[in-house]
């Protein structure tokens, strides 16, 4: 996972940031009155960049602090509307700076996550109301005394936000998610404490380049 969300990461950083430079001029708000047509249909991205904790479960996390740090990366979905309906796929994926300390020498840290989730959503006039869930997969890894046990936890993820329509084709998102890894065995850690888990809640706020 780490080398593959790693590459994703950059990958969608690179082309969000590429797609807001290229059309800077759009990011005055319009009125009403001078917007086209709102269509929701079509590709969008997005970079994002936040401040988290990483929250540790099971029997591990006795040895264990939880985890806050940094994140950068970036998002790419797909929407089509029907109606008044936005139907979806979504993906993202994030370098991570998530580390944490612990009790006799024991540290974590979580390199990287991704997201794959479907979107259902609702709009009227210039907002779009939704809700979003899927699955969800990082890299957690546990260190203590010279040795390294890394482990790509797979879970689920479920959310919901808000979107405003800024200029035609950038919008502006509010997002709250909450991801929940699955616990696996981390040979490092006393015997008898050996699964971690975690759970991460996110909020992501950031203008939006539709396609």
């Amino acid at each position: 996972m780490r080398s593959y969300g790693k590459y994703v990461a950059s990958t969608f950083c690179v082309v969000a940031m590429t797609a807001t430079a290229a059309h800077a001029v759009d990011l005055y708000p319009s009125s009403s009155e001078d917007l086209h047509p709102i269509k929701w249909t079509g590709f969008i991205v997005a970079p994002y960049f936040g401040y988290e904790t990483l929250h540790l479960k099971g029997p591990g996390a006795n040895f264990l602090d939880d985890a806050s740090g940094w994140r950068v990366g970036g998002e790419l979905d797909y929407d089509y509307q029907i109606g008044n309906f936005v139907v979806g796929v979504a993906g993202d994926a994030f370098f991570t700076w998530y580390s944490g300390n612990g009790i006799s020498g024991y540290s974590s840290r979580l390199n990287d996550y991704g997201t794959l989730r479907g979107r259902l959503g609702y709009t009227f006039g210039r907002w779009l109301v939704f809700g979003t869930g899927g699955y969800a997969v990082g890299d957690l890894e546990v260190k203590n005394a010279g040795s390294s046990v890394s482990k790509t936890l797979d879970g689920w993820t479920a959310g919901g936000g808000v979107e405003w329509v800024w200029n035609n084709d950038m919008t502006l998102r509010g997002e709250v998610a909450h991801i929940a890894f699955n616990q696996d065995t981390f040979s490092n850690l006393p015997a008898g404490n050996q699964d971690l888990g975690a759970n991460l809640d996110l909020f992501k706020i950031d203008f939006i380049k539709r396609f």
